[in-house]
C-alpha cells in the first residue's frame, strides 16, 4: 500500500525509474533531484540535492534518489515491541 509520500511523489518515482538506466550509465552513485518529470540535476551528494532543491523549488516536495541500479529496501526492526 502507498504511503502518503510516495502518492504525493508518484510522478517523481514514475520519471525516475522511466530514465534509471540511462541516468546509471551518465552518473552511478550520485543524487538525482526530480521534479514532476524533469530532472532538475544530477549531484554527488544528497546534501547537495537536497540544498540545490531548497534554493531551486523552495517548500514544495521533491525527489531525491541515489543513482544505483536497484534500490536496497531498509528493513528495521524494533525489539522493543515485546513480540
Amino acid at each position: 500500500m502507498p504511503t502518503a509520500t510516495s502518492r504525493i511523489l508518484q510522478q517523481e518515482l514514475e520519471f525516475f525509474e522511466s530514465q534509471r538506466l540511462d541516468v546509471l550509465a551518465r552518473a552511478p552513485g550520485k543524487y538525482a533531484l526530480v521534479k514532476g518529470f524533469q530532472l532538475i540535476g544530477i549531484f554527488d551528494t544528497e546534501l547537495e540535492a537536497a540544498r540545490a532543491g531548497y534554493r531551486q523549488l523552495g517548500n514544495e516536495p521533491f525527489l531525491i534518489k541515489h543513482i544505483v541500479e536497484a534500490d536496497v529496501p531498509l528493513i528495521f526492526t524494533s525489539f522493543d515491541l515485546g513480540v
